[in-house]
């Protein structure tokens, strides 16, 4: 069964259509906002109960759904997106799960452009030249004329790519007593206006202790989607070294910046992209939160690759990268999600380290238990998953039987 999911009323007539055209093997869940069954509620309902779902919703969306507001994506299930426009049908799950070749269905019946990745591209594939910027990809069988799907910070330039605008950026605020309610958002939207920042992109705000309560922070907050809003004791905001420190504010609430340090105490490992903004009585910065690798170290245990500790098999299929000496990369391969890199160094610690501090899931393996395995401390979590003796043999499954769910831990776009 096909779950067609609408999160709103807008996209109502484009699910109806769908479900027309499959009237026995889909079927349709209304959100409404306010309800018992919101988006959120309207979209894991449809995953738990369909082997696909196909979301017709803005793609930001659906990764809040899946990231902010946790809904959970079950292993093996296909999602697919529709965008209110009707111009894209977008698989957001691999080959596997069968949701490429849904998205030609979907396209055929609504007229809509399939939007196809497949396999994650290799380095050399990167469009460094391309006018939006570095680091796009587009894989080797897509159209000369396909959309390239971006992850960032800023709109859409109308170049016909799809932007997705994860929730990365953290407002801060500092407002006076005499701050009027709508001050801080004219201020703020002035900002954005003139950076090309994204709305959409904020996920948080940040004051100091004390202010969350303020007319126009509370304002702001409920302009931008209720996002959590963190208050910061002064002291502690007192010690965030920023670029542009003021003596005044410092005698009048004990730190000498509310709106950077403040911005940078919620983006832990973060840096500021836009400096303070002042209007009459109020302050803004804008920080982005730092992206968090993952190094699993991994033990392959002794003798033969099949003998492989569970958890050591579900890394392996979750991971972005495998590094390692040539026979221990080797000796894995088959067991690897498809489009999974594989590198094969000898200064495998380094590699592996500084791909996981540019955010992505790496894992190190070695033969035998791993316990030599080492990597510097980094912007990244460490999980040591040693190879033990005795385990029941794993072997790969075959082509087309999906792996553990991908994280968000994945390749950064």
């Amino acid at each position: 069964m096909i779950g067609l999911v609408a999160v709103d009323g807008t996209v109502r007539p484009l699910a109806d259509e769908l479900h027309a055209a499959w009237p026995d093997s889909s079927s349709v869940y209304r959100a409404s906002r306010g309800t018992c069954m919101g988006p959120s509620e309207a979209l894991e309902f449809a995953l738990v109960r369909s082997s696909h779902v196909v979301c017709f919703a803005p793609l930001a969306m659906i990764v809040a759904l899946l990231g902010r507001w946790g809904v959970d994506l079950p292993r093996g299930k296909g999602l697919l997106c529709v965008d209110p426009q009707r111009r894209y049908v977008i698989p957001l799950t691999g080959r596997d799960s069968g949701a490429e070749e849904l998205a030609r269905e979907v396209a055929a019946v609504l007229g809509v452009t399939p939007v196809l990745t497949g396999h994650p591209p290799r380095p050399d594939e990167a469009l460094a030249d391309h006018p939006s910027g570095a680091g796009l990809t587009r894989t080797a069988d897509a159209p000369a004329d396909a959309p390239i799907l971006r992850i960032a910070d800023r709109e859409d330039p109308g170049d016909g790519d799809l932007a997705v605008l994860p929730r990365k950026l953290v407002v801060g605020i500092g407002a006076g007593s005499g701050t009027e309610q709508t001050e801080v958002m004219r201020l703020l939207m002035a900002t954005l206006d003139e950076t090309g920042l994204s709305r959409a992109s904020i996920g948080r705000i940040a004051t100091v202790a004390g202010k969350a309560d303020h007319p126009a922070v509370r304002w702001a907050h409920w302009c931008l989607g209720r996002v959590p809003v963190d208050e910061h004791p002064a002291d502690a905001l007192a010690g965030v070294p920023v670029p542009n420190p003021s003596a005044a504010v410092g005698a009048a609430v004990g730190t000498a910046s509310v709106a950077e340090a403040a911005a940078l105490a919620s983006a832990p490992g973060g840096e500021l992209v836009v400096t303070k903004r002042k209007s009459a009585t109020a302050t803004v910065a804008i920080a982005q939160a730092a992206l968090r690798g993952r190094l699993a170290l991994v033990g392959l245990g002794p003798g033969e690759h099949d003998l492989l500790v569970p958890r050591a098999l579900t890394e392996l299929r979750r991971v972005s990268a495998v590094v390692g000496p040539a026979p221990a990369v080797g000796a894995i391969a088959g067991l690897l999600r498809p489009g999974t890199r594989r590198i094969a160094t000898d200064d495998c610690a380094e590699a592996a380290a500084t791909l996981a501090a540019h955010g992505h899931a790496v894992a190190l393996v070695a033969l035998g238990d791993g316990c030599a395995l080492g990597a510097p401390p980094g912007p990244y979590d460490i999980l040591r998953i040693p190879g033990l003796p005795g385990q029941v043999p794993v072997q790969p499954g075959p082509p087309g039987l999906p792996g553990p769910p991908i994280e968000s831990q994945g390749d950064p776009a």
